[in-house]
């Protein structure tokens, strides 16, 4: 679910109009790679941000790294637990 960006997150959820803004609560693009390397919310389960043309690969070890699995098992329940913060009501920042 994390890798293929679907779930709760504004970018999908916009994809589908059950959201006007695809925008996470920092006003950046609220994907699972922004989570995961960038946003203000999360820096506690950051991981090392790829150079886009190496994106792909970046997901497939990530994936088969044991210790990354985990961060994003945490980071997934983190964003479960405060949704309220990281994907706030349409409106309240676009």
């Amino acid at each position: 679910m994390f890798v293929t960006g679907h779930g709760p997150f504004p970018t999908y959820l916009k994809r589908f109009n059950i959201r006007s803004s695809d925008s996470c609560g920092c006003r950046k693009l609220g994907n699972p790679l922004h989570y995961a390397t960038s946003c203000l919310f999360t820096t506690s389960y950051h991981l090392t941000k790829p150079s886009a043309d190496l994106e792909p690969l970046w997901w497939k070890r990530v994936m088969n790294n044991n210790n990354s699995r985990e961060k994003i098992k945490k980071l997934i329940h983190f964003i479960a637990e405060n949704e309220t913060l990281l994907f706030p009501k349409d409106g309240d920042n676009n």
